[in-house]
């Protein structure tokens, strides 16, 4: 018997207890590492509820019970429905995959199987493409960063490593948005690349660009500034080239 499993269960009917008699909560969803089964010793136990539309106000907050901790989010549809929008528009399917993904809980009016179904087709929405004044700007930036990161290796700045880490967790901002494909989150992107299974889990796409994910994944485990600026310099490649000998970006006042 999984004593741990049992413990978070039970806490988690405990908590469900509090929502599921107020007439305003009309479904709830297990979400995260516990719905798909990915947890760990120090996962806590994600739900989200979802209210009824006529409610005018959102909640999220934790709460610990019996030694769990239970990260909630409380919405009604269409405010779960605008993150689905404005989520898109930002190059990420956050609130989509954490509707998708839950396991349901309870589901006093059907609401939570018909978001699922709206989030599972937002899961198959491409993102806009970037311009090229943002590629542009992008790029610069990437250099801008590295050459700091170089410039902190060179004076023994012990601010080195916290640099290192910024610029490459910008490399894969950038060229997720310059691929049009959503970025892991930092704290999963590890094994994403590494473990196919874990990133299908989460109901991600796979990386297109193989090369990139072998030169990210070597920058984590060496953190040497060669390492990070082959990394950069095959981006720059991907992107067009960038040579900051003449770089120049002229475009219109905003005024």
């Amino acid at each position: 018997m999984n004593t741990a499993k049992n413990n978070w269960q039970l806490a988690l009917e405990k908590f469900l207890e509090e929502w599921e008699e107020k007439d305003f909560v009309e479904a709830a969803l297990l979400t995260g590492s516990r719905a798909i089964g990915t947890d760990t010793l120090y996962s806590d136990v994600d739900i989200y509820i979802i209210l009824s539309d006529s409610v005018d106000w959102r909640e999220r907050g934790n709460k610990v019970i019996d030694g769990v901790l239970i990260e909630y989010f409380a919405n009604p549809p269409r405010q779960i429905k605008h993150y689905f929008e404005k989520e898109l528009k930002e190059n990420s399917k956050c609130t989509a995959r954490i509707v998708a993904v839950g396991e349901t809980l309870f589901d006093k009016t059907g609401i939570a199987e018909e978001l699922k179904r709206e989030a599972l087709n937002y899961m198959k929405k491409s993102f806009q493409k970037p311009d090229e004044v943002w590629i542009e700007i992008a790029k610069y930036g990437l250099w801008d960063m590295l050459d700091s990161t170089k410039d902190a290796e060179e004076r023994n700045d012990p601010s080195f490593s916290y640099l290192y880490h910024l610029t490459l967790n910008e490399v894969l901002g950038v060229y997720s948005k310059f691929l049009s494909v959503e970025a892991p989150p930092a704290s999963k992107v590890y094994r994403m690349f590494a473990d196919g299974e874990f990133r299908e889990a989460y109901m991600f796409e796979p990386f297109p660009d193989g090369e990139f994910m072998a030169l990210f994944l070597s920058a984590i485990e060496r953190e040497q500034v060669e390492t990070l600026e082959r990394l950069i310099l095959h981006v720059f490649e991907r992107m067009g080239g960038f040579n900051i000998d003449g770089w120049r970006l002229k475009t219109k006042t905003e005024v």
